[in-house]
């Protein structure tokens, strides 16, 4: 923990800040190991069948960024790929036909995004192992999803930016940097996966919008036009943390000889060696 924090040269306010975070997690892990006594978090036992299916075997995973508009997707066709939230709606969604498919976002849960999304993916992608957030396990309209033999449950915690603990088995309160793209990492390496690669994740998402540029591979996120300057500056707060939270889950990673490998050209994700896409595919 001290190294860490020495190498990232914390202030006050940041260790405070970290300190506030940890204690929030201690609450909801409190939180999740009284409700799985309680048998609310059965359906995580389920995710015991993913356990080491990609042993050893490298694994992509793909956020919704410009640039992706960068690369020809369709080399990723015969590949382990993660795929998350809206990237159904890619072109080559259904040539890549990605094994996994994660959606964690609680917007799928409160209406904001429709359950058809759902049904999209499954038209598109019919055999895809589809991650859902577990906090949604007994929620109505998600019923008809939890007989589907294809469908797993997750169920995340915040990495600490001060102590080493990470638990990986997703059987489990897993350790996630609070994003889709952390959950499938989370995946990732529950799987099994030693080497795993990131595209379309570039970590500047609401500086692009703040800047008028698209956000995503299908232009600008519509969920931001009726922002205020209050929660821009919530949204760029949470941006500076999700940065530190993603160094310290590579600084984890590379702890358990796990390498994370970026794809993406992002100056922002300096913290992780840089690959060329056409090189590997």
């Amino acid at each position: 923990m001290k190294k860490f924090i020495k190498k990232l040269k914390y202030n006050p306010h940041e260790i405070a800040e970290a300190i506030m975070s940890d204690l929030m997690t201690f609450y909801e892990i409190v939180e999740f190991n009284i409700d799985k006594l309680l048998g609310k978090y059965n359906c995580l036992k389920k995710n015991k069948i993913l356990k080491g299916q990609k042993i050893n075997q490298r694994i992509i995973i793909l956020g919704n960024s410009p640039s992706l508009k960068e690369y020809d997707l369709k080399k990723l066709k015969n590949e382990n790929v993660i795929m998350v939230n809206r990237s159904f709606r890619h072109e080559d969604y259904k040539i890549i036909k990605p094994e996994y498919h994660v959606f964690v976002d609680p917007k799928l849960a409160n209406g904001v995004w429709p359950l058809e999304y759902l049904d999209e993916i499954y038209e598109k992608n019919p055999n895809v192992k589809l991650l859902l957030n577990a906090k949604w396990y007994n929620l109505n309209h998600f019923a008809k999803y939890k007989n589907n033999p294809n469908v797993f449950w997750i169920k995340d915690r915040l990495i600490s930016l001060l102590f080493d603990t990470f638990e990986t088995d997703l059987t489990k309160n897993f350790t996630n940097v609070g994003n889709v793209v952390g959950a499938g990492l989370g995946l990732a390496i529950h799987l099994g996966a030693k080497k795993i690669y990131f595209m379309g994740m570039e970590l500047n998402g609401v500086i692009k919008l703040l800047a008028d540029q698209d956000s995503h591979f299908e232009g600008k996120d519509k969920d931001y036009d009726n922002h205020n300057s209050f929660k821009w500056s919530r949204d760029l707060s949470s941006n500076a943390r999700g940065i530190k939270l993603w160094i310290r889950m590579n600084d984890l990673c590379v702890k358990k000889q796990i390498k994370l490998i970026n794809l993406s050209k992002s100056k922002l994700m300096d913290f992780m060696p840089l690959e060329n896409f056409d090189e590997l595919f």
